[in-house]
């Protein structure tokens, strides 16, 4: 029971807290933009039930934690939208308001606002520096990758039903089948590309 005690007195410090929290989504953003790694998303995953856990012994102001989680969507879309750093803005601006409005009450409730700065200037270069290597490796395989690879075959990692993920050349793409489904393994035809997304086909006979 004391060690139980300890960890639940070690949770309930706003710093620890807000360290976890962004840990947490540092390793589940990693796994998003580099799939097939599970080390980091496994870390984030831990990282975000201790978060969790010492979340629920504070404070928390609602819209501080969903901007916060909400900048880590601006960062994806800034990935694959490419605005040429407007959303990188916006996601920049929603992680340092967030961290800033995350707990309620006195400053003895609220995490050490150093931390709050060094935590969010690392977090935030991390994740610009992830969704630039993203979208440089994106521009490059749509020059060099399946585009030039049209009638060549790529396999399912998720349902065609019509649209999924396919494997084509050690990378994941979005892919929309022409017609009909194809399951999980499956070998489909690419047959043309729009953007970052490939058109397939289902292998006859």
């Amino acid at each position: 029971m004391h060690a139980i005690d300890s960890l639940r007195l070690a949770l309930s410090d706003p710093s620890l807290a807000y360290l976890l929290l962004l840990l947490s989504i540092l390793g589940i953003s990693v796994e998003i933009f580099t799939p097939g790694l599970i080390f980091p998303s496994t870390i984030g995953i831990i990282f975000g039930v201790f978060a969790f856990l010492s979340l629920s012994t504070l404070e928390v102001n609602p819209i501080g934690l969903i901007l916060i989680i909400l900048s880590l969507g601006f960062f994806i879309a800034e990935a694959l939208v490419r605005t040429r750093g407007l959303i990188t803005v916006f996601g920049l601006i929603s992680i340092i308001v967030g961290s800033i409005f995350l707990f309620n009450g006195g400053a003895e409730n609220r995490a050490n606002p150093y931390l709050i700065m060094g935590a969010t200037l690392v977090t935030s270069a991390v994740l610009v520096f992830i969704t630039n290597r993203v979208a440089a490796a994106q521009k490059r395989r749509v020059s060099t990758g399946c585009e030039a690879a049209k009638g060549s075959i790529a396999v399912a990692r998720t349902a065609l039903n019509p649209e999924g993920m396919v494997f084509c050349h050690g990378e994941l793409w979005k892919a929309t089948l022409d017609k009909g489904s194809a399951t999980p393994g499956e070998e489909v035809i690419i047959t043309g590309l729009e953007g970052l997304k490939l058109f397939v086909t289902k292998k006859r006979g």
